[in-house]
C-alpha cells in the first residue's frame, strides 16, 4: 500500500511556520472594519463623556421628590430648558428642577430625572406624581467605560460594534494588522481564460481556478492579485513568482505539484532550499507544497503549492492558505463550525476527507452524494465542506463532525 503521506495537521504547521502577523499599520476606524488590531485600545474619553439624562423628562434632586405620588403630587418651579448640546451646564437650586432632554448634561447639584410620563409636563411649574430615586434615568460619566480603560481588546477582529464603541470614546484611527496581500498563480497550458474562444482551442479547457482561489482569497480578507495561466515553462514560472513575490505577502499556486512530466511548480521549486512537495494524507488534494521566495530587499515571501484539480485546488485552499491568510492578517487561523450528521459517513483508514454537504436542518449536514474528488457541480450544491479525520467505521447519523462553512 503506498504511503499515504503527512497528515493534514502536520502540513499545515509547515505552512504556518511560514507566516506570522503583518506588521501594524494606523488607519482611519472607518478604514478598520474586519481587520484585528494587535493590542488593547484604550479610550481618549469617558463613555459617556458627563452625567447626562437617559429620558426626556425634569432634572430634580431626588429628595426634593422622595414624597411624591399620584394622590400627594409634589410641584416644583421650573427654572428653565436643559437640550442636548447645550455647552453651559445650568446649577440646580434645591427645591426647583430643569426641564431636560434625553443626552442634555444634567444641571449640577441634580442627582435624578422624573420622566415626562410621570408629570403633568408644566413649563412653570412641574407636578411630579412619583418618586425617582438617585441616579434614576442619569447615565453617569464614564458608566460605560471609563477614560483610560480599554474600550477594545488586542486580538479583536473589528466589527461595526467595534468601530462604534472606539468612535464613541472618540478614537479616530487605530493600529491594526493590514489586509494580507495574495498572489494566485494558475499554471497549466491546457488553460484558457473562461472568456476565451474555445472552439479556436479545441485542447484546453476553461481556467477556474483563478476564479475560485481569488475570491476565496477575498473572502478570507485579502487583497488579490492573479497571474496566468503559465505556461508549463520552470523558468517562466520562476518569472512570474519572482513578479508577484513583490506585490505579495502569501503566494499561492495551483497545478504542477504532482509527479507528471509536466508538474511546473514542482520541476521549478523542488531544488530550492526550504520548498517542500510530497502527499499529504486527505482526498481531494494529495499532492501539495510549500516554502518561500526571495523579494527584494530579501523579504521572504511564503509560498503555497496547491494541486490543479478545481475540486481539490478549493478544498486544499479552504484547509492550508485560508489558515495562512488569517494568520498574516493576525487572526485565528483555523475557522471551523461543528455539525451534526443527518446520516452515516463513510471514513477512510489511512487519511482524511473534505466531503461536500449540505444542511437538511439547523444544524443537521448531510454529504451529497457524486464524485466528490472532481465534481464541481456538487462543490457549488454544498453548504459546508465535512472535514472527516482517518479512522476505522463509518460515523453514524448524529456524530458530531468538523465543518467549513462555504
Amino acid at each position: 500500500m503506498a504511503d499515504p503521506g503527512v497528515s493534514v495537521e502536520r502540513h499545515l504547521e509547515r505552512v504556518l511556520g511560514l507566516v506570522a502577523p503583518l506588521a501594524p499599520v494606523t488607519v482611519p476606524i472607518g478604514d478598520a472594519g474586519g481587520l484585528v488590531c494587535p493590542a488593547d485600545v484604550p479610550a481618549p474619553i469617558s463613555l459617556p463623556r458627563f452625567d447626562h439624562a437617559a429620558m426626556d423628562g425634569y432634572a430634580v434632586r431626588a429628595a426634593d421628590v422622595a414624597d411624591a405620588a399620584p394622590a400627594t403630587p409634589v410641584v416644583l418651579p421650573v427654572a428653565g430648558v436643559v437640550a442636548a448640546g447645550d455647552a453651559a451646564q445650568p446649577t440646580l437650586v434645591p427645591g426647583t428642577a430643569w426641564r431636560i432632554m434625553t443626552g442634555a448634561p444634567v444641571p449640577e447639584g441634580a442627582d435624578a430625572v422624573v420622566p415626562f410620563e410621570w408629570t403633568d409636563r408644566g413649563r412653570e411649574t412641574v407636578r411630579i406624581d412619583a418618586a425617582v430615586p438617585a441616579a434614576r434615568h442619569v447615565r453617569l460619566a464614564g458608566e460605560d467605560v471609563g477614560e483610560g480603560r480599554v474600550a477594545v481588546a488586542g486580538g479583536t477582529k473589528l466589527a461595526p460594534r467595534h468601530l462604534a464603541l472606539l468612535a464613541a470614546v472618540g478614537t479616530a484611527t487605530v493600529a491594526v494588522h493590514p489586509p494580507p496581500r495574495v498572489a494566485v498563480v494558475v499554471t497549466g497550458q491546457e488553460l484558457a481564460v473562461p472568456d476565451a474562444e474555445l472552439a479556436d482551442l479545441p485542447a484546453h479547457v476553461p481556467d477556474s481556478n483563478s476564479v475560485a482561489l481569488a475570491a476565496a482569497a477575498r473572502a478570507a480578507g485579502a487583497r488579490v492579485v492573479s497571474f496566468g495561466p503559465v505556461p508549463d515553462d520552470p523558468q517562466l514560472l520562476l518569472d512570474q513568482l519572482a513578479e508577484a513575490a513583490e506585490v505579495a505577502d502569501l503566494v499561492v499556486t495551483t497545478g504542477g505539484v504532482s509527479a507528471g512530466d509536466h508538474d511546473v511548480v514542482k520541476a521549478a521549486l523542488r531544488d530550492r532550499e526550504g520548498f517542500w512537495f510530497g502527499s499529504v494524507a486527505v482526498k481531494p488534494g494529495r499532492p501539495q507544497g510549500a516554502g518561500a521566495v526571495t523579494a527584494t530587499g530579501g523579504r521572504q515571501v511564503p509560498v503555497v503549492s496547491l494541486p490543479g484539480t478545481p475540486v481539490a485546488a478549493y478544498s486544499s485552499f479552504r484547509l492550508f492558505a485560508e489558515p495562512a491568510i488569517r494568520a498574516l492578517a493576525g487572526q485565528s487561523p483555523r475557522a471551523v463550525g461543528r455539525a451534526l450528521l443527518e446520516a452515516p459517513v463513510e471514513v477512510a483508514a489511512d487519511r482524511t476527507l473534505v466531503l461536500p454537504a449540505a444542511y437538511v436542518a439547523p444544524g443537521r449536514v448531510a454529504q451529497l452524494a457524486g464524485h466528490v474528488g472532481h465534481s464541481q457541480r456538487l462543490l457549488a450544491a454544498a453548504d459546508v465542506l465535512l472535514v472527516v479525520p482517518p479512522g476505522g467505521a463509518p460515523l453514524p447519523a448524529g456524530a458530531e463532525v468538523v465543518i467549513l462553512p462555504l
